[in-house]
């Protein structure tokens, strides 16, 4: 299920908004787990179940955050020189997921390989290639969260580069 309360216009705006209700939902996570670190082991499940509704409550946010991004793709303007690098980047981390495949769900791996085989297509510019995955990272956040994977920190910690580029341009088509 997703959120498409945006039109065309004013997708640029509603992707402000959503990336804030996500920040307001990553820091009371945060802050239930670091509770979570100093609770007595009686209250440790109540904590817990605190954290999964948090997360089940983000994750339409965060679907419809990606939707955002995957319909402003075309208007995205990214250097083919920093596309390059991210493009080396995810290639070379989905190799690396790949070999610790038991850490991760088929479903997680099989979209991963998709995205892949993607940006080793022939023919295209590594700009082209980079704004064409964006529309796979939505299946993706639906297919993390159904497997309990905190997608935020999964793109952070495996395409930094990736996610600094995605962060980057979302400022810069929010600055007046």
């Amino acid at each position: 299920m997703s959120f498409k309360f945006w039109s065309l216009g004013m997708s640029s705006d509603r992707l402000g908004v959503v990336e804030e209700i996500l920040t307001n939902y990553r820091t009371q996570v945060s802050g239930k787990e670091l509770t979570l670190t100093i609770t007595p082991d009686e209250d440790k499940e109540r904590i817990k179940l605190q954290i999964t509704k948090l997360k089940t409550q983000m994750q339409p946010y965060e679907q419809e955050y990606w939707e955002i991004l995957s319909e402003q793709s075309g208007s995205i303007e990214i250097s083919e020189q920093e596309a390059q690098v991210v493009v080396a980047e995810i290639v070379n981390q989905v190799g690396k997921i790949e070999v610790s495949s038991s850490t991760y769900p088929d479903e997680v791996l099989m979209l991963l390989r998709g995205i892949r085989d993607k940006l080793n297509q022939p023919d295209k510019s590594a700009a082209a290639k980079l704004k064409g995955i964006i529309s796979s990272i939505p299946p993706f956040v639906g297919i993390s969260y159904e497997a309990e994977l905190d997608t935020e920190n999964f793109l952070h910690n495996h395409f930094p580069t990736f996610t600094k580029l995605i962060k980057g341009t979302i400022k810069k088509k929010q600055l007046p």
